[in-house]
């Protein structure tokens, strides 16, 4: 008997790991546009769906943490620790958000600033 309720998918990109990505890159990157940074979130959360087995599960545990850290103690927060964490794997996580996120950004769009803002938009200014 179906509900009409999808599975929880932890790496889905409504899941706790994009929400995670999305706070993320958004720090990282501040002046990203919002459908740059929607299609960066999108690329790390297809990359990861694609890691080998174990890493996947991994990071699929993770995700399910992070899920519940921000509903019990708030995105900004858990987003602020696993940034600045040095934890052995938790730290990782934000680490492999952060290299696949930027890596992405400057091969689609190489005219971004660090700060995420287009070199293109500030020069016709």
């Amino acid at each position: 008997m179906s509900t009409g309720q999808r599975p929880f998918q932890p790496l889905g990109a409504d899941g706790p790991f994009a929400a995670f990505a999305d706070d993320l890159i958004e720090r990282e990157l501040p002046e990203l546009a919002h459908e740059r940074r929607t299609a960066t979130v999108q690329f790390v959360c297809r990359r990861v769906r694609a890691l080998p087995s174990p890493l996947l599960i991994g990071v699929t545990l993770l995700a399910v943490g992070v899920g519940v850290g921000r509903r019990l103690f708030g995105p900004a927060r858990v987003t602020t620790f696993l940034q600045r964490t040095r934890l052995p794997f938790v730290g990782e996580l934000a680490r492999l958000v952060r290299s696949l996120g930027v890596a992405f950004v400057w091969e689609t769009w190489p005219d971004t600033e660090p700060s995420g803002s287009d070199l293109t938009d500030a020069a016709t200014a």
